[in-house]
């Protein structure tokens, strides 16, 4: 009886502290900020007057008619050779030198921006980060629930076999060091799944969502909403001609899914949709 209250009691305890941490990461964490600190300390970032001025600009024009235009939107230039584009929480907009050097005008520049905006405006970098956080924690917690559950109630009958305080002691620390490998899970899981939205992308129906959003946003910014076909024919021809592979080339904007093919399609689908109203 004693070992089953103890377990009951453990478990209380273990879904009181998961809650307090999920709850402290949704209410004190600025993913953004944190994916931005992460990027800035690990890339070189590139300040050019002209060019940052110019896609401040473009970028700004078009978050004014976004869904978030009150948004605060930062818009950062990476010294990067892939051919790349996305976004973190909290207004963060990062585009590669890669990428510029495809580009042939500010239309097309303004289609990337904007697409990156409606990321950034429905929230895909947090949710998708939550998405995974609780695939991959799930698992872990449950193995942390039942071997702190089991181990503490192996100690309290043991202990009270043998009337010694050391095993009760023990399995304090063993709980205790659960809980540190939980936390460390749960920041393990939130950078990978920062990492993997930013190269991989956030998955079919948030980039068809983006790509919506970018036709939208683009034509009430006074951009020409067919200039996001010319990037993905632009982006298809490099692919196709250089062989580029989701394994060896690591880019969100080429290798999201539903694929280059098939956005394409959406986008001259909407566009005609329009052009017909």
């Amino acid at each position: 009886m004693k070992a089953k209250c103890v377990i009951i009691g453990l478990v209380v305890f273990l879904l009181g502290f998961y809650s307090m941490v999920t709850a402290e990461i949704s209410r004190n964490m600025k993913f953004g900020f944190f994916a931005d600190r992460t990027l800035v300390s690990t890339q070189t970032i590139v300040f050019n007057q002209t060019l940052n001025r110019r896609i401040n600009e473009i970028g700004n024009r078009i978050a004014q008619h976004s869904d978030r235009p009150d948004a605060s939107y930062t818009f950062r230039i990476i010294n990067d050779p892939t051919i790349n584009a996305y976004s973190a929480a909290e207004g963060f907009i990062y585009v590669t030198t890669g990428l510029l050097d495809i580009l042939e005008s500010e239309e097309e520049l303004a289609a990337v921006l904007a697409h990156e905006i409606g990321h950034v405006s429905k929230n895909h970098q947090i949710n998708f980060i939550y998405a995974a956080h609780r695939r991959q924690i799930a698992g872990q917690v449950t193995g942390a629930f039942l071997g702190a559950a089991l181990g503490t109630a192996m100690g309290a009958a043991t202990q009270s076999a043998y009337g010694s305080s050391y095993y009760n002691n023990y399995y304090s620390q063993s709980y205790t060091q659960q809980a540190i490998d939980l936390g460390r899970q749960i920041g393990e899981a939130i950078g990978n799944a920062m990492y993997v939205s930013m190269v991989k992308g956030y998955g079919r129906k948030q980039e068809l969502q983006a790509d919506a959003l970018a036709i939208q946003y683009s034509k009430n910014s006074g951009y020409n909403p067919h200039a996001l076909i010319s990037v993905f024919q632009k982006l298809i021809s490099i692919r196709d001609r250089l062989g580029l592979s989701k394994t060896s080339y690591l880019s969100s904007l080429i290798n999201a899914e539903p694929g280059l093919e098939e956005r394409v399609k959406q986008v001259e689908s909407l566009n005609s949709t329009e052009e017909q109203k």
